[in-house]
């Protein structure tokens, strides 16, 4: 057996690295750094292309033209430089991913309002005709859904005076301003909570903080 410490104090059989090979490695290491780079960003490139494209046409169909409509944009084939092309080609994503959330808002508030009003047409109908059972449904949906009491009063005035409490649990022949004054009753008082906290802080004495600060006691109570 070779003794470690004597196999671990042998000369290396290998010569030292020169400053020019140290340079060639140091040169090898930068550019296969600069390879996986360019190849990331390639990918993300890729990805934002096809973003782009599916942005565009998800708008185009909802009414709105795509970038490229626009006579300043230009081409992203006609930019040469990686950098200048990468960082034009994320702004209209950016822009365009902006628009979709606009437009998208905008869809969800129109189709709230067209069915609000399919609904409330369905109702004038049906109570028209005699028929309570949609009015009751309605209502029931209404009582669970809608608390607070301003609200309750414009659906109640725009369903014709319908028989829907101001507030939930409420005598249908509360008016507005018990309904109001019940609501508020229910909510919990900030003041007196506030008043009670303060109240409460008083009684701490400074011996309950440290015994050394007992002497201070009377002091602090009489202050309070």
């Amino acid at each position: 057996m070779v003794d470690k410490r004597k196999r671990n104090a042998r000369p290396s059989r290998y010569k030292p690295r020169t400053e020019l090979q140290k340079q060639r490695r140091k040169d090898l290491w930068l550019a296969r750094s600069e390879e996986r780079k360019a190849r990331r960003n390639g990918e993300t490139e890729a990805d934002l292309r096809a973003r782009l494209q599916a942005l565009e046409t998800a708008l185009r169909d909802h009414g709105h033209d795509g970038v490229h409509a626009r006579r300043h944009s230009r081409p992203l084939d006609e930019i040469s430089d990686d950098a200048e092309r990468f960082s034009v080609l994320k702004a209209r994503v950016e822009r365009l991913e902006a628009l979709w959330s606009i437009d998208r808002r905008k869809r969800e508030t129109r189709g709230k309002i067209i069915i609000g009003g399919a609904l409330l047409a369905e109702l004038i109908d049906a109570a028209a005709s005699g028929d309570p059972s949609l009015l009751a449904s309605v209502l029931d949906i209404l009582d669970r859904r809608v608390e607070a009491v301003r609200d309750r009063l414009t659906v109640r005035e725009l369903l014709g005076d319908a028989p829907l409490p101001l507030r939930p649990g409420g005598d249908l022949k509360d008016g507005l301003a018990d309904a109001l004054k019940a609501a508020a009753e229910t909510t919990a008082d900030f003041d007196a909570l506030v008043q009670s906290a303060m109240a409460e802080e008083t009684t701490i004495a400074p011996s309950e903080f440290d015994p050394d600060y007992a002497d201070l006691d009377a002091a602090w109570a009489a202050q309070a």
